[in-house]
């Protein structure tokens, strides 16, 4: 059974914005703050810059594969080999449980001034509940998220706002740790850039796919850079990166230092429906990907089973919300955040490869939008994606590159059995089939 295609542009650009927003600023703005001091805005330039030149080649590619799997297609198209396929897929969709964990721990941040609940008990109950939601239809799910989407970019605009009276008054290029400290916030808050590759596993439940994937993520990525680095230069503006860096919720602290404490709680209902939104959109797109992953007999074929009254991967959908809930309980949100940009730095490589690639030894790849900035049928865009990704891996410790070995592993090992099992079934299909034409 097929999923239902029921989004448009506007739906499409407003999952791109509420999955992007929502993961970074209001959750990690204040640990970036504390590495590159008042300099954080550059880093967010460079943020927008890196994801952009990746963001056109996931354009291109889901201009030509608009299909859930996404990453896992286009690896497949370009190297002919389903093993990295998966290898690629399934990273992504353990970026998708890590993501979702990050985050909705930066919703326990913001909600324990409310409620002191414990945030591992509260990030959880948050995954399982917008996974119900998640279950209900794509169509539903849109809606939820475009009006909490609104929410939260009214909230980052509202600090824009309140900071202008005090441009001006820092040093902006006061740099808390010197260059490598720009780099190293650099890593972090892609994270908070993270999302736009989110829109392409979104094809097989959008309408006239092809067209609409690559506008969208364009869209995505030009509104959420430029309200980031506003937002940055405001931030450092309106308090210092001392007292920034220290605490869990940046946004209605700033509000509360800008305006009053009553501002502050204000933002901080704004945040929690922003951290809100983006869980969901997460939790959405990771079930889409292991949906694609079943179909492809790459994971166990039940994952790509579709419910038929709501026309989502239900099965899917439980398996991300018991991922998700694995990573909250680690409990550190940069660990986690750290954990997941290094994670996707490396599919961004593969991904711009993959372009090269098609873009070279297949006379039929013929994608609807195509990468600017070409020699010939040499992407410059692709290959900067891919030399800036690279360049990034290095910027992290030894645990990222152990953690993304341990979760690459044990999706190699669930798609080996996966693939055992298929041959024997194969095997026993046929021997059924001799022994019926014999007798």
């Amino acid at each position: 059974m097929a999923l239902h295609r029921k989004l448009g542009l506007f739906y499409l650009v407003m999952y791109g914005i509420g999955i992007i927003i929502g993961a970074g600023v209001y959750a990690l703005l204040g640990t970036a703050a504390g590495v590159a001091g008042n300099g954080l805005w550059i880093s967010f330039i460079i943020g927008a810059v890196l994801a952009s030149f990746t963001g056109l080649s996931y354009a291109e590619l889901s201009s030509a594969y608009p299909k859930a799997s996404a990453e896992a297609n286009y690896l497949k198209h370009a190297f002919r080999k389903d093993w990295i396929a998966f290898a690629v897929g399934w990273l992504v969709a353990v970026v998708g449980f890590v993501s979702a964990g990050a985050v909705a721990l930066g919703f326990a941040g913001y909600f324990s001034a409310f409620i002191p609940l414990p945030p591992v008990l509260v990030a959880i109950g948050l995954i399982f509940l917008l996974s119900i939601i998640n279950f209900l239809g794509i169509e539903t799910s849109a809606k939820f998220n475009a009006v909490f989407t609104v929410f939260e970019v009214i909230g980052v605009i509202l600090i824009i706002i309140v900071g202008i009276p005090f441009f001006g008054k820092v040093n902006y290029f006061e740099l808390a740790n010197g260059v490598p400290g720009i780099f190293s916030a650099t890593a972090l808050i892609f994270f908070a850039y993270i999302g736009f590759e989110a829109i392409a596993k979104l094809g097989e439940e959008t309408k006239e796919a092809q067209k609409m994937l690559p506008k969208a993520l364009l869209l995505s990525i030009a509104i959420t850079s430029i309200l980031y680095i506003l937002l940055a230069i405001s931030a450092v503006s309106i308090m210092p990166v001392s007292e920034l860096s220290q605490t869990n919720a940046p946004l209605a602290d700033l509000a509360a230092k800008a305006v009053s404490p009553g501002f502050g709680v204000i933002v901080a209902i704004i945040a929690l429906l922003a951290t809100f939104s983006t869980v969901l959109v997460i939790l959405i797109v990771t079930s889409r990907l292991l949906y694609g992953l079943g179909q492809k007999h790459e994971l166990p074929r039940i994952i790509s089973r579709v419910h038929k009254k709501t026309g989502t991967p239900y099965i899917a959908i439980i398996a991300t919300a018991i991922g998700a809930s694995a990573m909250a309980l680690i409990g550190d949100i940069k660990i986690v955040a750290d954990a997941t940009t290094f994670m996707i730095f490396l599919c961004f490589f593969a991904v711009n490869i993959a372009l090269l690639d098609l873009r070279f030894h297949h006379k039929w790849y013929k994608p609807v939008f195509k990468a600017p900035l070409n020699i010939g049928r040499f992407s410059i865009t692709a290959a900067i994606g891919a030399i800036s990704s690279f360049a990034m891996l290095f910027s992290y410790t030894i645990m990222e590159v152990q953690l993304t070995i341990v979760f690459v592993g044990t999706g190699m090992v669930i798609y080996l059995l996966e693939k055992h099992l298929e041959k024997a079934n194969r095997k026993k299909t046929t021997v059924k089939k001799k022994w019926a034409a014999r007798a």
